[in-house]
């Protein structure tokens, strides 16, 4: 046990957060474990407001916890901050396995559509133009696109297995909103495939190649959901082929 460095309130100006005032006596912040709790504490707040944004009653579920173990692990004669980092690490993965599920539904749902609002005009697009045999390099890449956009939402429902708690707030590490990453992913898919339809690069799978791209819609749509499927790598992949050509 140690003395709490602190003196922890919620702040009343601010109800969504705490106030973590140092006690008149002190004269220096030399306990490592009670900062490292206030640090952790303030980003799980962080957090939280951000899963909370317009819920003010879930948010105070949680809050109030927070708040009684700040207070035991910072303030008093016998503050216990390992044992409160304890218990704010348990309530954390308590949030995960109420929240997770949710948050991680609602994203695939969001992905899910706005994958359905880019791939079905390019479909659409795609069946017209074949059915008068305009344009056939077109209808492939169109294909191509669509299958990507199907691949990148197949891609976070299994990379996102389980979500962490810094999950919560923000769902993907680069911070891409949906539209922005299909959108992306399915440029990069497009360098992909110019390259493999002028044969700058070949693939060769079982009774597939990529020399088939041009004629084969079920290949286009094929190599499309693959490379959404990989969304991570693609950069990688094409600044290695970028730097072969100039190399």
């Amino acid at each position: 046990m140690a003395k709490g460095l602190f003196v922890v309130s919620r702040d009343k100006d601010n109800p969504r957060d705490i106030l973590f005032n140092t006690r008149n006596n002190i004269t220096e912040l030399d306990d490592e474990d009670q900062l490292s709790l206030r640090d952790e504490i303030d980003r799980t707040l962080a957090v939280l407001r951000i899963l909370f944004k317009d819920d003010d009653e879930n948010f105070n579920y949680y809050f109030s916890p927070i708040l009684s173990l700040a207070q035991a692990g910072l303030v008093g004669d016998n503050a216990a901050p390992k044992v409160a980092k304890r218990a704010l690490n348990e309530l954390k993965n308590e949030i995960v396995a109420r929240e997770g599920g949710k948050v991680k539904n609602k994203y695939m749902k969001e992905l899910g559509k706005k994958a359905l609002s880019l791939a079905i005009p390019a479909v659409i697009i795609a069946i017209v133009l074949d059915f008068f045999t305009i344009l056939p390099s077109i209808v492939v890449f169109l294909f191509l696109w669509s299958g990507c956009m199907v691949g990148v939402w197949l891609s976070f429902g299994v990379r996102k297995t389980i979500l962490k708690f810094e999950n919560l707030a923000v769902i993907e590490e680069d911070r891409l909103e949906p539209t922005i990453r299909l959108i992306f992913t399915g440029l990069l898919t497009t360098m992909i495939g110019l390259l493999l339809f002028t044969e700058v690069i070949k693939i060769n799978v079982g009774s597939v190649s990529s020399t088939d791209l041009s004629s084969n819609i079920s290949v286009a749509i094929l190599i499309g959901m693959i490379c959404g499927f990989s969304e991570k790598a693609l950069p990688d992949k094409i600044k290695e082929q970028a730097n072969k050509l100039l190399g």
